[in-house]
């Protein structure tokens, strides 16, 4: 195995431009030398040539100037945030509906389903243990070994791929659903993308993973959106980046009780794609696959925001 030499940053500059044809008209060097120093990394930022073309030789891009790759990953930062509060709020009224539902249901006292839950998930109770050694919820922790270990404070310690799990039981043993059951194993998908900080939008040409089994009801339910048609519906189904987030923002749109909590996270991501992903547009303008997701996601997220506001009409607030 060849390993690569370490660079240094200025190095890796030299190697962009000279080795992959990316260029330094906008962006100059200097400043391109002080964003990798301050703000990211090159390892990272290169990531996102992928979502380029390269030119007739296949080696080097075509017309990508070092100020592109710098406003993409930007805005992939901007969305990763987005996400991972939109997910974090999701986790939130997945709870609620546990415990409501807990709450209503004469035949399930909150030990008996977790009993079977440790059970079935045994690691999942050495996680709660484990986290008595040294985490903040360490005197939750041990308060539960004393006073036992019940639904309602037991989704105090769980991860997400742990709540998704007790929840999968709880619909099963008592034949009831949330309307995005269909979606959670794509939301946790793209919720520990973004908690983990990976690269999302240098997916968009070259998608990471084309093993991809696209949901029913998020098809279903795109299909209810003016303008979304088959066509773009499908193929960007078809990436599991977009294949997610459109699944994460119609779970949260069909989990959250909050009228409130709606219209802020939609009053933002308004903000984000009508304002911050567009102040460079002349970037982007010319790239095809760039503009298409783009328009996908504009157009979900126009929809949830009109129905939380009940626009009727094209006039905004």
């Amino acid at each position: 195995m060849e390993r690569k030499p370490k660079l240094t940053i200025p190095q890796q500059v030299e190697y962009m431009e000279n080795d992959c044809g990316i260029k330094f008209n906008i962006c100059s060097k200097e400043d391109a030398i002080e964003f990798l120093t301050n703000h990211t990394y090159f390892f990272k930022i290169k990531a996102f040539a992928k979502s380029f073309p390269k030119g007739k030789d296949g080696k080097k891009y075509h017309n990508l100037d070092f100020a592109y790759l710098k406003e993409i990953s930007t805005l992939d930062m901007y969305l990763r945030k987005e996400i991972l509060s939109i997910a974090l709020d999701f986790e939130h009224y997945l709870k609620l509906w546990l415990i409501r539902d807990l709450s209503e249901r004469e035949d399930e006292n909150g030990y008996n389903i977790i009993d079977k839950f440790f059970a079935a998930h045994p690691e999942e109770k050495q996680e709660i243990l484990n986290k008595a050694k040294s985490s903040v919820c360490k005197d939750l922790s041990e308060a539960l070994e004393t006073k036992g270990y019940a639904l309602w404070n037991v989704v105090e310690m769980l991860s997400f791929g742990g709540l998704i799990k007790l929840y999968d039981l709880y619909s099963a043993m008592y034949n009831v659903r949330i309307e995005a059951h269909g979606l959670l194993l794509a939301i946790k998908c793209i919720r520990n993308a973004a908690a983990h900080n990976n690269c999302l939008l240098n997916s968009l040409r070259q998608p990471y993973s084309k093993e991809i089994k696209g949901t029913k009801i998020l098809a279903s339910e795109l299909s209810n959106i003016p303008g979304m048609g088959r066509k773009m519906r499908d193929s960007k189904l078809d990436n599991p980046v977009s294949h997610d987030f459109a699944a994460l923002l119609i779970g949260f749109d069909k989990v959250v009780t909050s009228d409130g909590a709606k219209k802020s996270t939609y009053t933002r991501l308004k903000k984000l794609f009508d304002e911050t992903m567009i102040r460079n547009a002349e970037y982007f303008k010319s790239d095809e696959v760039i503009c298409s997701y783009y328009e996908f996601a504009k157009k979900i997220i126009d929809f949830l925001y009109k129905n939380a506001y009940n626009i009727e009409d094209e006039q905004k607030l």
